[in-house]
């Protein structure tokens, strides 16, 4: 059972060795994985006009693509978090790699659109967990107080995946096909299956009994009933729904107001996360410094400001800033929040942290699902009714960090050193 004290009063770790440069290039190479996922996840959004002139289908039939993708990975999150505790994090990660290669495989082979929808829902089963246990393992090896610079270098490469996946997958689509984009993704993942694989013995990896499936979902139960926990899941999902709803549609945005193709649309979404890729570890430094209590509220409402001023048509330039400037929301909160889930109770970290990827992604879907409802309203009001439940969300989010102060976290770094 996970201890209750942990969860309610501390964030206490497991003592942590000295880093080397190993932990380092090991970072760097969970960090690329992290961009081959979220690449093949976002190249996908900006690629729906696309998929529909190739199929001949209307957009709407399409939504499962995102939807279908972004569900079956949360749900999916629950299990590998688990069972990486049980059964080892190297081991666990290279197993969804080889099962990842094999589903973007088949999205590449996809000859109708209802057979690239199913392969789209097998590729968010196969991608599940990948990120999740490439975090527990950044939990794993560096201590909570000082995460900031480690997590951010995860997000970074997230952000990679997100920025270059949303403008390189439609631009390269033209060029060299966005099946042939999948099969190279695809080996990506095998050969970072194959690093891990090798190099698998050097990767920290804490490993407990495996439990009844009755004692998984109360340990789970357990998180959501701590203040601290519970708190910080229910945000996790509010703001995957924010940024996932509104980023799921900003390629059709883009098409309705400016009449771009797949290169406008990717040359205008080409500077979201792109701050991630600059300023992630900087930001990431910041929580650590100056606490999560003001960079986690910040980037909740740096968001909702974002979102509001997409509301009006602006010109083509104006309107590509914006979006820029709204990654920086999801960079000063999901990395932040993330760093806290892991430190939640060391002792179930890979079951805790596919919680809360769980809650991002399922939040994702949901928001994706609930924008496309309100863009038959139009595209102000859903951008509106997102950008003002944001607002609240921030303001909401002083008050539940309020105790995640730079003091704490180091007494926290004392106690795992």
């Amino acid at each position: 059972m996970i201890a209750p004290k942990v969860l309610l009063n501390s964030s206490t770790e497991i003592p942590t060795a000295s880093f080397t440069s190993s932990d380092d290039r090991q970072l760097w190479v969970l960090a690329t994985l992290a961009f081959a996922v979220f690449y093949s996840n976002y190249m996908v959004a900006p690629l729906v006009p696309a998929f529909s002139r190739e199929f001949s289908v209307s957009a709407n039939q399409l939504s499962w693509l995102i939807a279908g993708y972004l569900i079956p990975y949360g749900i999916s999150t629950l299990v590998y978090g688990a069972l990486s505790d049980w059964w080892g994090r190297a081991r666990t990660l290279v197993a969804l790699l080889c099962f990842a290669a094999t589903t973007m495989v088949l999205v590449s082979f996809a000859g109708s659109w209802r057979t690239l929808v199913v392969a789209r829902i097998l590729s968010g089963v196969g991608c599940g967990g990948i990120v999740t246990i490439a975090l527990a393992m950044v939990g794993d090896r560096y201590p909570y107080a000082v995460q900031g610079r480690p997590m951010g270098t995860m997000f970074g490469g997230i952000a990679a995946g997100i920025g270059f996946g949303s403008t390189l997958g439609p631009m390269l689509n033209p060029l060299v096909g966005w099946r042939n984009e999948f099969r190279v993704l695809a080996c990506a993942c095998c050969l970072g299956a194959v690093f891990v694989f090798k190099h698998g013995c050097c990767i920290h990896s804490a490993t407990r009994e495996p439990g009844s499936f009755r004692r998984v979902i109360r340990e789970y139960l357990l998180v959501l009933k701590t203040p601290r926990g519970g708190r910080t899941m229910a945000l996790i999902f509010c703001n995957g729904a924010f940024h996932g709803g509104i980023f799921a549609w900003l390629g059709l945005l883009l098409t309705h107001r400016y009449h771009l193709h797949d290169a406008g649309i990717g040359l205008a979404l080409a500077g979201y996360g792109l701050p991630g890729i600059v300023f992630g570890s900087m930001i990431g430094r910041w929580g650590d410094r100056y606490g999560r209590r003001f960079v986690v509220p910040s980037g909740f409402l740096w968001a909702a400001g974002c979102a509001f001023l997409l509301i009006p048509r602006s010109p083509r330039l104006v309107a590509a800033l914006i979006i820029t400037a709204l990654s920086v929301g999801f960079d000063a909160t999901h990395p932040l929040m993330s760093s806290i889930t892991t430190s939640l109770d060391p002792k179930h970290r890979g079951q805790i942290t596919g919680f809360a990827t769980f809650a991002n992604f399922i939040g994702m879907g949901a928001g994706a699902l609930f924008f496309q409802h309100l863009i038959a309203v139009g595209f102000s009001t859903a951008l509106a009714t997102f950008a003002s439940i944001q607002t609240i969300l921030g303001l909401a989010a002083l008050y539940v960090f309020r105790r995640e102060r730079p003091s704490r976290l180091r007494s926290v770094e004392l106690a795992t050193t």
